[in-house]
């Protein structure tokens, strides 16, 4: 019989079903049977409307706990499912109980377990002493880690876990079907797209993404008025849900040159993003880097330390560009390149390139090597 793995999620977001998909298949070739434990969304997650189904999944129930300051979130797994299996990995977040009850029962059991995350909390206050002090704690209490990318492996690595036991995944999403999507799409379906929206479509700058509070949307909406004061033929599309729709609703009430078309997946979120010229994301910028690599969209952001940890990916000035934190920064440097298209284009070029180093193939390729790794290595874990 071959080794069970288990991977928890506290849910599972459209994106990541082509991930596991692959990762089950290819761990199959090695005689390694995968299993994923996922919980429905909670209320503001399902504001996103980026549910994933996985048929062979498991989803289970779960339930939030308010202890002190932390909202635990509970789910209820199997004893049985949990003792059959040869790796357990578990999501790194100090709010999900089941990290608890699981380290205490890997001392006990010698269960083995890793972690699959980002190396800490990139949006949280750094003066939030215990919080830190918790997840310093557990991420040393495991045997394998799967890091974001490398700046998750460095903060890993300050915890005291030793590097010959991370694995960075360079979290992905499927690029070469969103670069599939792109070429198939025809001039008179844009423009068909173009004249529903009632968009001129010369000077086009989008947002992507969920709509609460490290997204900046109050920056966004700042830096469009400006850039339409400045630019007459400026124009912003906002794609995405969350709990700040209310917000996003009002803006463009008033403003026919900002349009809000909802969330958007698989081809109609790729054909949305080809009428843009520029990504415009002043806050938080995740996997959303991918997207403007894949649709050759320069994305420009600020530097708000709040990044996730594929903020890695964006180099500076050649693929993307990063900002001071101000809005007169920030609104330039967006200015520069509605109005330089050659400068737009290279940098354009530079994301394309650079999207065949984050295919989703490459990361299942390391996942899975670092699973074969952490199942043939012996327990290590630190007090």
């Amino acid at each position: 019989m071959g080794k069970q793995v288990l991977i928890i999620q506290r849910r599972l977001p459209q994106y990541r079903v082509p991930l596991f998909e692959s990762l089950r298949h290819r761990l199959a070739e090695e005689n390694i049977h995968l299993n994923v434990v996922y919980s429905s969304p909670s209320s503001d997650d399902l504001l996103k409307r980026d549910e994933g189904e996985l048929e062979w999944g498991l989803r289970i129930p779960s339930h939030s706990i308010r202890f002190w300051k932390l909202r635990l979130i509970f789910q209820k797994i199997s004893k049985d499912e949990l003792e059959r299996q040869d790796l357990i990995i578990l999501p790194h977040e100090n709010k999900f109980l089941p990290n608890y009850l699981l380290l205490q029962k890997q001392r006990k059991d010698r269960m083995k377990l890793a972690f699959f995350g980002h190396g800490t909390n990139f949006q949280e206050d750094r003066n939030n002493g215990y919080q830190n002090k918790l997840r310093v704690w557990t991420a040393r209490h495991v045997d394998w880690w799967f890091a974001y990318s490398s700046i998750s492996v460095k903060k890993v690595i300050d915890y005291g876990f030793p590097e010959n036991r991370i694995t960075c995944l360079n979290n992905t999403i499927d690029i070469n079907e969103l670069i599939r999507w792109r070429e198939s799409i025809s001039p008179d379906e844009l423009d068909a797209l173009r004249v529903a929206l009632d968009l001129k479509g010369k000077k086009v700058g989008v947002f992507i993404g969920g709509f609460y509070k490290e997204k900046r949307l109050d920056f966004l909406f700042s830096a469009a008025d400006g850039l339409h004061r400045q630019l007459e033929d400026f124009e912003l599309l906002i794609i995405g849900g969350g709990p700040w729709c209310d917000r996003v609703g009002d803006y463009v009430s008033n403003r026919p040159w900002a349009k809000w078309v909802g969330a958007k997946h698989d081809r109609e979120k790729v054909l949305h993003l080809a009428l843009g010229h520029v990504m415009l994301n002043p806050g938080m910028v995740g996997l959303g880097i991918l997207d403007s690599f894949a649709m050759g969209l320069p994305m420009v952001t600020t530097d708000c330390r709040i990044h996730s940890p594929e903020i890695a990916y964006l180099d500076p000035g050649r693929n993307g560009i990063i900002t001071d934190n101000t809005l007169e920064a920030f609104t330039e440097e967006v200015g520069k390149l509605f109005v330089n298209p050659g400068l737009r284009q290279k940098i354009a070029e530079e994301g394309i390139k650079d999207s065949s180093e984050y295919l989703l193939e490459n990361m299942v390729q390391r996942f899975c090597e670092g699973i074969t790794q952490a199942l043939n290595t012996p327990h290590f874990y630190t007090r």
